[in-house]
């Protein structure tokens, strides 16, 4: 465990130490907390999905500035699945302010066909009904590996990272208005499952979820997916690109800009993320207590 993780761990909090027992707390809040949505596909009730996770746990300093907190946020990504392929991608995190913190849940479609509509009675996002994303051509990418075997599939998985690597991605910050840039996290958070998507007889081969992180820790803020799709023309890579932030995002592949998101207080932007405010000043002890049976 890196020395900053540690110091996270033991950073004051409302005025009392925050020890490593708090930080487990917070981390089984979220998966708490992650798991008390669902997500539907269609409506005969065969497309609810699976939720997977956490499969990215994150710590990071960028709200200090802005919101004068004692200590880092942090937070945990899940994705929801159906056959095998990532549908939904999203995250419960929380940041101390005044004599409490705040818990926030946020929500990415990731596929053209979105969950259906759910309902949470929050600050934000009362009803999120994504319109889907459009998956796109990767421009010049060499032909996917075949198969199904751990060779072809090892192949791919060099591929995608490989690919992962020529987009680069831009946030506008909250309290400057420069423009930052992101990290890409070097390996995928998730993989499709590849014997679900046979199983399904799905057009998607493979696949991949990429993060990019803000500088300032590893707080998710853009997703990208990479998937392998079966064509009448062969195998082709798409990818979609998401958010997890409130601010303003780029995308751009090998320099050139490929998808704008605009800033999500300001402008909700193309529908599919949503970010909601679910506990405005709950203590440690009031998280536990909403845990228990």
């Amino acid at each position: 465990m890196r020395m900053a993780t540690l110091t996270a761990l033991w950073m004051v909090v409302s005025g009392a130490i925050a020890t490593g027992e708090d930080y487990e707390t917070l981390k089984q809040f979220y998966r708490y907390r992650a798991g008390t949505f669902e997500f539907e596909v269609g409506t005969d009730g065969q497309g609810t999905l699976k939720m997977q996770g956490p499969v990215f746990t994150w710590t990071g300093l960028d709200y200090q500035e802005f919101r004068d907190t004692a200590a880092p946020n942090s937070g945990d990504v899940f994705v929801w699945t159906l056959n095998g392929r990532a549908v939904v991608v999203g995250g419960v995190l929380s940041q101390p302010i005044g004599a409490g913190r705040e818990v926030y849940h946020e929500f990415q479609a990731l596929i053209d066909t979105p969950p259906m509509p759910i309902r949470s009675p929050t600050k934000w996002g009362e009803l999120w009904s994504p319109v889907g994303v459009k998956l796109r051509p990767i421009p010049q990418a060499p032909a996917p590996s075949k198969g199904s075997d751990r060779v072809a599939r090892r192949q791919r998985d060099v591929q995608m990272r490989g690919l992962a690597r020529q987009f680069t991605a831009e946030t506008r910050s909250a309290t400057t208005g420069k423009i930052q840039s992101l990290k890409l996290q070097p390996n995928a958070v998730f993989r499709l499952d590849a014997s679900a998507l046979r199983n399904a007889n799905s057009s998607v081969l493979d696949g991949c979820l990429f993060i990019f992180t803000n500088q300032l820790g590893t707080d998710p803020e853009l997703t990208l997916l990479i998937e392998c799709h079966k064509t009448d023309n062969g195998l082709i890579w798409k990818y979609a690109p998401g958010s997890l932030a409130f601010q303003e995002l780029w995308l751009k592949h090998k320099g050139k800009s490929v998808w704008h998101l605009p800033n999500y207080l300001e402008h909700p932007g193309e529908g599919n993320f949503v970010s909601s405010l679910s506990h405005a000043n709950v203590s440690m002890r009031e998280i536990k207590q909403e845990m228990q049976p």
